[in-house]
């Protein structure tokens, strides 16, 4: 694989840095082994829960005139979608160019949105779970990633089994309010870190 890389690089003369993160991002994965049935009927209800209580998480890129059509689209790839379905159906119009101070907003906006709101109700789906059939969760990393932080290193395989630690998790989750207040770790949600529970 090596050896392919440096003769496609020195024919294309292209650098090895922007080769590598094309061809990381063609074969990007995620993997969710839990996500079944009974996970996406969970991820739904969550989700209307969320609508219900108005604790329902708008990213702040998505445009106002998008975020009726955002909520359908987020839903639909609970019912029989993934973040690859969700992604594609989050179109470019659908996002603002620039935030509230003027600054860019990152071309892999859609990648964003799509891993860390479809991950966030998955991992709330296998929170119920492990509660309701009495489980422990475990971290793993649920997307490749080229640059491993050493805190994401440090979190993988970490077991929570004890009820009062699955409920601590799922409330954080659940109210976007504290998972966003940077004053809550739960291991696992932070920006862009690519991890997520499974049973």
């Amino acid at each position: 694989m090596t050896s392919l890389i440096l003769c496609t690089i020195n024919a294309k003369n292209t650098t090895p840095l922007k080769l590598l993160y094309k061809i990381v991002k063609e074969f990007f994965m995620y993997y969710f082994p839990n996500l079944d049935d009974i996970t996406r009927l969970i991820m739904i209800t969550e989700l209307e829960r969320d609508f219900k209580n108005g604790l329902f998480y708008i990213p702040k890129s998505i445009k106002p005139d998008f975020v009726c059509t955002y909520k359908r689209i987020l839903k639909a790839s609970f019912e029989k979608g993934d973040v690859s379905s969700l992604r594609r159906d989050l179109i470019p119009s659908f996002f603002k160019t620039r935030d509230k101070n003027g600054k860019k907003i990152p071309s892999n906006i859609r990648d964003m949105v799509a891993f860390s709101e479809f991950n966030r109700y998955y991992a709330r789906a296998v929170l119920v779970r492990a509660i309701d059939e009495n489980k422990s969760v475990t971290i793993y990393r649920a997307r490749q990633s080229v640059n491993l932080r050493a805190e994401s290193k440090q979190s993988i395989h970490k077991n929570y089994f004890t009820k009062g630690s699955l409920e601590h998790m799922l409330a954080v989750l659940r109210d976007y309010n504290i998972l966003f207040s940077g004053k809550v770790d739960i291991g696992f949600m932070q920006s862009n870190s690519g991890l997520s529970l499974k049973l």
